[in-house]
């Protein structure tokens, strides 16, 4: 172990030796050092540089950050139906985003009464279309038409009783 260290320390001294024979060297020892000192101040202000452009960047990301939690407060960020038509549109998106199947829906808009129609594969997902629609602005009442499988809508029930059908 002793032998290690020995050899490892002297080997450090060597290149020291040598590191200081090349900085000092009577012909090209002054270039050497002044490139070395140039050299070592670019390495600083590059650093600076970059912790400045870090610390910049913190900032605008926190300002940022505070403004949007500013507008939410006040309301902005949230969907204001200016027609019945963007209104449908949005509902049709918000239809579209759930965690399940909803291309058999569909949703229309009057009077800011939201009506749905189609097939869902479960209650659950009856409940959870109605939840999604009535929790946007601009909608006062949803009138579900919603239907399971092999069952008939809950409008045309009636109708296929009267002629004779099951479904």
């Amino acid at each position: 172990m002793g032998l290690i260290r020995r050899g490892t320390r002297s080997l450090a001294l060597v290149g020291i030796g040598a590191g200081l024979m090349y900085l000092f060297d009577p012909v090209r020892g002054r270039t050497r050092r002044a490139q070395a000192k140039d050299q070592a101040a670019g390495l600083a202000r590059r650093q600076i540089r970059q912790a400045s452009r870090a610390a910049s960047q913190q900032i605008h990301y926190t300002e940022g950050r505070l403004e949007g939690a500013v507008a939410r407060a006040t309301g902005a960020g949230t969907f204001h139906p200016e027609s019945e038509v963007d209104l449908r549109e949005h509902l049709r998106q918000v239809i579209a985003e759930l965690d399940f199947p909803t291309t058999d829906v569909t949703v229309d808009v009057a009077d800011g009464v939201a009506t749905l129609r189609g097939q869902v594969a479960t209650a659950e997902q009856m409940e959870g279309v109605a939840l999604a629609v009535a929790g946007v602005a601009g909608v006062d009442r949803v009138e579900s038409f919603l239907h399971l499988p092999d069952t008939p809508a809950p409008n045309k029930a009636a109708s296929y009783l009267a002629a004779g059908r099951s479904s």
